[in-house]
């Protein structure tokens, strides 16, 4: 009964942390729609009523907005200025945050993006046999604390300290990895090939 209970909090949880930054994602792109949208409705009230594939003219103006100030912001985030900026907020403050550089970093493969930060993948023994692990920090020349996702949503998991001989050395990147957690170890076959 216990394992049961376990099982479902751990997929709740795992759940939860799968959501939130797809939610707090919908609540910043609504906030920024309503301020858009006080900007916008002046200059439309001057335009025609016009509707574009259902979409007022407003609505349009309004996610039009948005997509240019991403686009202005990505391009700005790029700059050297922007970058040190980024990175005195996440050494700050952010760093504080639980799984912050986690998330962030498995949300840039998610998305494609190169990131100089990819954590290493290894496996590492349990009691069910060897486990995709992410190498989050060395604490000394012999034992090294990671990461160990759950599957499918690699969000949740454990951090354990393993010692360097329990360590197997695979050539995948991250984003691989990630692909065959989410997809239950389908793949694994290819992507383990001559690895084990």
């Amino acid at each position: 009964m216990k394992s049961i209970f376990k099982i479902i909090k751990a997929t709740f949880l795992g759940g939860i942390l799968f959501l939130a930054p797809l939610i707090v994602l919908l609540v910043i792109l609504e906030k920024g729609y309503g301020i858009i949208q006080k900007i916008t409705l002046p200059l439309a009230e001057h335009l025609p009523r016009i509707h574009v594939l259902g979409i007022a003219l407003q609505e349009l103006a309004g996610i039009i907005m948005i997509i240019l100030i991403c686009f202005v912001a990505g391009l700005l985030a790029k700059t050297a200025k922007a970058k040190n900026l980024i990175q005195k907020l996440e050494d700050g403050i952010l760093s504080f945050v639980p799984g912050y550089s986690f998330m962030k970093n498995m949300n840039e493969n998610i998305m494609g993006l190169e990131s100089k930060d990819d954590l290493k993948v290894i496996l590492v023994p349990t009691d069910a046999g060897l486990q995709f692990a992410f190498l989050i920090e060395e604490i000394n020349e012999n034992k090294f604390a990671v990461f160990i996702p759950d599957a499918p949503n690699p969000w949740s998991g454990s951090v354990v300290f393993v010692e360097k001989k329990d360590i197997t050395d695979i050539d995948i990147s991250q984003k691989q990895a990630l692909a065959c957690i989410r997809k239950l170890g389908f793949g694994s076959k290819v992507l383990l090939k001559n690895k084990l």
